[in-house]
Protein backbone atom coordinates (compact mmCIF):
# COMPACT_ATOMS: atom_id res chain seq x y z
CA UNK A 1 0.00 0.00 0.00
CA UNK A 2 1.69 3.03 -1.08
CA UNK A 3 -0.94 5.56 0.64
CA UNK A 4 -1.02 3.41 3.52
CA UNK A 5 0.76 6.23 5.32
CA UNK A 6 -1.94 9.11 4.86
CA UNK A 7 -4.37 6.51 7.33
CA UNK A 8 -1.17 7.07 10.03
CA UNK A 9 -0.87 11.01 9.36
CA UNK A 10 -4.53 11.37 9.79
CA UNK A 11 -4.74 8.72 12.26
CA UNK A 12 -1.71 10.75 14.23
CA UNK A 13 -3.91 14.06 13.95
CA UNK A 14 -6.52 12.45 15.23
CA UNK A 15 -5.34 12.02 18.61
CA UNK A 16 -3.64 15.14 18.82
CA UNK A 17 -6.97 16.85 18.49
CA UNK A 18 -8.67 14.19 20.76
CA UNK A 19 -5.63 15.21 23.74
CA UNK A 20 -5.79 18.60 22.87
CA UNK A 21 -10.22 19.07 23.58
CA UNK A 22 -10.72 19.65 19.71
CA UNK A 23 -13.48 17.17 19.56
CA UNK A 24 -15.21 18.23 16.62
CA UNK A 25 -11.72 17.82 14.76
CA UNK A 26 -10.96 15.01 16.18
CA UNK A 27 -14.56 13.08 14.82
CA UNK A 28 -13.85 15.06 11.40
CA UNK A 29 -10.33 13.28 11.11
CA UNK A 30 -12.13 9.86 12.30
CA UNK A 31 -14.15 10.19 9.34
CA UNK A 32 -11.44 11.46 7.21
CA UNK A 33 -9.34 8.28 8.09
CA UNK A 34 -11.93 5.89 6.75
CA UNK A 35 -12.78 7.84 3.88
CA UNK A 36 -9.37 7.65 2.91
CA UNK A 37 -9.12 4.08 3.34
CA UNK A 38 -12.31 3.32 1.42
CA UNK A 39 -10.36 5.27 -1.89
CA UNK A 40 -6.92 3.92 -1.12
CA UNK A 41 -8.80 0.44 -1.00
CA UNK A 42 -10.76 1.41 -4.40
CA UNK A 43 -7.58 2.52 -5.74
CA UNK A 44 -5.74 -0.44 -5.53
CA UNK A 45 -8.86 -3.10 -6.42
CA UNK A 46 -8.98 -0.79 -9.61
CA UNK A 47 -4.79 -1.22 -10.43
CA UNK A 48 -5.75 -5.44 -10.15
CA UNK A 49 -8.68 -5.09 -12.50
CA UNK A 50 -6.98 -3.58 -14.98
CA UNK A 51 -3.67 -5.62 -14.46
CA UNK A 52 -6.42 -8.25 -15.34
CA UNK A 53 -8.12 -6.89 -18.00
CA UNK A 54 -5.45 -6.66 -19.63
CA UNK A 55 -4.81 -10.21 -19.67
CA UNK A 56 -8.73 -10.46 -20.28
CA UNK A 57 -9.81 -7.54 -22.35
CA UNK A 58 -13.60 -8.04 -21.67
CA UNK A 59 -12.94 -7.27 -17.76
CA UNK A 60 -13.58 -3.11 -17.38
CA UNK A 61 -12.13 -0.91 -14.49
CA UNK A 62 -15.03 0.94 -12.39
CA UNK A 63 -14.56 4.07 -10.58
CA UNK A 64 -12.80 6.33 -12.79
CA UNK A 65 -13.24 10.39 -12.98
CA UNK A 66 -14.83 9.56 -16.50
CA UNK A 67 -17.51 6.90 -15.48
CA UNK A 68 -21.04 7.41 -15.27
CA UNK A 69 -20.81 4.59 -12.35
CA UNK A 70 -18.13 6.15 -10.47
CA UNK A 71 -18.56 5.62 -6.40
CA UNK A 72 -18.79 8.81 -4.60
CA UNK A 73 -18.65 8.74 -0.83
CA UNK A 74 -21.12 11.80 0.77
CA UNK A 75 -20.04 12.85 4.25
CA UNK A 76 -22.57 14.65 5.82
CA UNK A 77 -21.56 17.27 8.52
CA UNK A 78 -22.68 16.57 12.37
CA UNK A 79 -23.94 19.37 14.73
CA UNK A 80 -21.39 20.45 16.63
CA UNK A 81 -22.28 20.18 20.46
CA UNK A 82 -21.69 23.08 23.02
CA UNK A 83 -22.21 23.38 26.64
CA UNK A 84 -23.76 20.59 28.73
CA UNK A 85 -24.52 18.41 25.37
CA UNK A 86 -20.56 18.10 24.86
Amino acid sequence: MKHEWLIDILGDLKNYARKNGLTALSEELLTCQALAAVEISSLEAGRARAQVGERASSVTTWGDADSCDARRLRIVPRPVATGNDA
